[in-house]
């Protein structure tokens, strides 16, 4: 069977990244060391943060959803809501501020976009959760049992006791002059977080920042990772689709009088004659009229004549019926 790779909308503005697990939000970077004292080195902020990246190609509601934190080993859960009307849109970031030093050590953040200054978030180990919902967690760890079914995305720092990945430890422990980043751009979500995140110097990013939407496919076919249905193999979960036309036919392709005839009818399966011009389930691809199935920016595949595609595909069906008859 041909493949015709189709490809999908895409954000015209957004840069192009490899995502690979979430398709909504997940926590980009965290930072902890806000304003801290006493270490030869500055931190490079002033204020702990929570970056939070829409990997998807769609705009995201924060109305419902809740940031929550955690000590290493702890069970207690704080939580950081949002504004009712808080919007992430396709690849873009939303800068959560949580407490600040006590002091002018470091830069000051760029704009927030939700401020909780009652949370102070640990330097080195912690437990970081997105929530779909307002409620407080109750466990240790909430990746497993009832509670899992809320949690949007999770990071586990450090030495803490409960983390993505069936791995040792969690994250890297952060540090005053590092941050907790996730890897690509804030794409990369492999669901390990000793994978996704590494320790270096955060770079802040807000909702004005230039926005990055995340692909399932590395880019390669345009569609973003955010529930849209691919049809790279004209299959969607096991059903056929139909690609731009495509003769879909369960039945014999009909031939006049067993030759081959300059733009002779694929006859359905119930023998009948499709309409002329049409090229639905079962007709004749239109030589002229069928548009052409082209890449949009960002892919990697070619522009396909979709009539010259299935007027191949005919005569190489034809060729193959012939010497089964000779």
């Amino acid at each position: 069977m041909a493949v015709m790779a189709g490809c999908g909308p895409e954000a015209e503005v957004a840069t192009l990244r490899q995502g690979l697990g979430s398709t909504s939000l997940v926590i980009s970077q965290v930072f902890g060391s806000g304003g801290a004292i006493g270490t030869p080195s500055p931190p490079p902020y002033r204020t702990d943060f929570v970056e939070l990246h829409n990997v998807s190609g769609q705009p995201i509601s924060l109305g419902a959803y809740t940031v929550q934190y955690a000590s290493s080993m702890g069970t207690n859960w704080l939580v950081a809501d949002f504004d009712p009307g808080a919007m992430v849109p396709a690849g873009g970031y939303h800068l959560l501020a949580f407490q600040a030093g006590m002091t002018t050590r470091g830069a000051a953040l760029p704009t927030a976009d939700t401020i909780n200054p009652l949370i102070d978030v640990a330097r080195v180990d912690f437990k970081l959760a997105l929530v779909d919902g307002v409620s407080p967690l109750t466990v240790t760890c909430p990746l497993a049992g009832v509670e899992a079914m809320r949690v949007v995305d999770f990071v586990g720092a450090g030495s803490a006791n409960c983390f993505e990945g069936a791995r040792d430890a969690g994250a890297p422990a952060a540090s005053v002059t590092t941050g907790l980043v996730r890897k690509n751009d804030g794409c990369l979500d492999s669901d390990v977080n000793a994978d996704d995140f590494e320790a270096i110097t955060p770079t802040a990013r807000n909702a004005a920042a230039p926005a990055v939407v995340c692909f399932a496919d590395g880019g390669s076919s345009g569609t973003p990772d955010a529930g849209i249905v691919m049809t790279d193999a004209g299959v969607d979960a096991g059903r056929p689709i139909p690609d731009a036309g495509a003769v879909v036919d369960a039945g014999p392709m009909g031939l006049d009088g067993g030759r081959p005839d300059a733009g002779a009818a694929v006859m359905d399966a119930g023998g009948s004659s499709p309409d002329a011009g049409r090229s639905d389930a079962g007709a004749a691809p239109d030589a002229g009229t069928t548009p052409p199935l082209r890449a949009r920016s960002g892919c990697r595949c070619s522009s396909v004549d979709a009539s010259t595609f299935f007027a191949v595909l005919a005569l190489t069906t034809l060729a193959r019926r012939r010497k089964v008859r000779a």
